[in-house]
């Protein structure tokens, strides 16, 4: 499994993350949205996710 595809498979991909604006399903970016964030999403978006903020 790469590490897109583990990022990918994380939970909270389903909730929009608010720190970069990546729509649900999409990976977060760097803050200037230069680079994929490849191995983890936000703290921001898990947070989102985790009050049931899933789309």
């Amino acid at each position: 499994m790469t590490t897109n595809e583990r990022a990918r498979a994380l939970p909270q991909l389903q909730a929009a993350c608010p720190a970069c604006g990546a729509r649900p399903g999409e990976l977060c970016t760097s803050h200037n949205g230069t680079r994929v964030r490849r191995h983890d999403t936000h703290r921001a978006r898990r947070a989102t996710w985790a009050k049931g903020g899933a789309a």
